[in-house]
């Protein structure tokens, strides 16, 4: 994984020697000494790049310390679970997983370790690294990637029981809107997200069709890891949001940045690394391509798919929950990313792009309604 690692920040510090003897005996082939850095990357659960005397590399992922605003955030037995079972039963080309420690006093947390994966991580969507000739393919890619993900009977790998069957959207609602409320006070003022009760309201009145499949739960390109050489997705990263939920939020996730500008704060750092409006942008498919894609993949006619732009406006409604949700962690003190006050400070922005999407469809019923 191209994903920089550096000196463990401050805060952020292990106990090497309970480390070292968990290791011992957890993973007999492990040879001590061990070394240790934390990657840059990683909003919500630490993750570290353990290398052992012989240069063999893994990767440590552990619930963040301090008293969790979420029972629910965080859970890395949850993505240890999932890794292994898609591992060992499918295709979806995901990191081994060695080891589960559940034992806080190791490393103050839980966590668990898994196969460092040699490749690429494309952090930008705009790929700027990639020839605007072969963007679409990557995407196309990724598309493939998701559908296999999706394809998976979770009763046959032994995930059921992993999440509920049926209701996915209707209960994350609920949930991500008590989060919310937790996550606002936590950060005080200017902590609410704009205009949430007639989102609320908007979501009540609406539904989507109801599916049940693994969902990852944040699938998108820079949670991925891409062959050093070839246009193809080796390992899926990051699954400590997956459920069993409707596929529609993972493919919202996914096309999100299609609906997003590339805008930069007074400073001239990216704030929304969207592909609308995006300086070396050329050579994105369009949204109608993808959803084409993914259909065909998963066996099913396009045009339409519906309940899509429910799934686009919950998926902007969930991502500024999480973005709230770092905000929050930032105030706290318990935020684990180099960059996460830059990643607190988009929840508004995101909030009023879930907002368009729901002003449009009212105006264009009204429209309908007088014609």
């Amino acid at each position: 994984m191209s994903s920089i690692a550096g000196d463990v920040r401050s805060g952020h510090e292990l106990d090497i020697a309970r480390l070292e003897a968990y290791l011992a005996k957890a993973m007999p082939g492990f040879a001590l000494p061990l070394s240790l850095k934390q990657f840059s990357v990683g909003q919500s659960n630490p993750t570290y790049l353990v290398s052992d005397s012989r240069g063999q590399k893994y990767v440590l992922r552990k619930k963040p310390g301090g008293q969790l605003l979420s029972k629910t955030a965080h859970a890395v037995e949850r993505e240890f679970r999932v890794l292994q079972a898609l591992g060992q039963n499918t295709q979806v080309p995901v990191p081994r997983v060695y080891a589960l420690c559940e034992d806080s006093s190791v490393v103050g947390t839980p966590f668990y370790l898994m196969e460092f994966l040699e490749g690429r991580i494309l952090p930008d969507v705009r790929l700027p690294e990639i020839n605007a000739s072969e963007r679409c393919q990557y995407w196309m890619a990724l598309v493939d990637a998701l559908a296999l993900l999706h394809k998976v009977d979770y009763r046959q790998v032994g995930l059921e029981g992993f999440g509920r069957d049926g209701g996915y959207y209707e209960r994350q609602v609920q949930s991500l809107a008590r989060i919310s409320e937790a996550q606002a006070a936590a950060i005080g003022v200017g902590g609410k997200l704009p205009r949430i009760d007639r989102l609320r309201q908007w979501f009540a009145g609406h539904e989507c069709p109801d599916e049940t499949t693994v969902v990852h739960g944040d699938f998108k390109m820079d949670n991925v890891v891409w062959h050093p050489t070839e246009t193809r997705v080796v390992g899926i990263l990051d699954w400590e949001l997956s459920t069993l939920g409707n596929p529609r939020s993972d493919l919202a996730n996914m096309l999100q940045p299609l609906l997003v500008s590339f805008d930069k704060d007074n400073h001239g750092i990216a704030v929304f690394s969207g592909l609308k409006n995006a300086p070396l942008g050329e050579g994105a498919p369009s949204e109608a391509m993808l959803l084409g894609r993914y259909c065909h993949a998963m066996g099913r006619e396009y045009p339409p798919l519906p309940g899509w732009e429910y799934a686009k406006v919950f998926g902007l409604f969930r991502n500024a929950v999480i973005q709230q949700g770092i905000a929050a962690r930032v105030a706290k003190g318990q935020a684990s990313s180099s960059f996460a006050h830059l990643v607190g400070k988009m929840f508004p922005g995101t909030m009023d792009m879930a907002m368009n999407i729901i002003d449009g469809l009212d105006l264009d019923s009204v429209r309908r309604s007088k014609l």
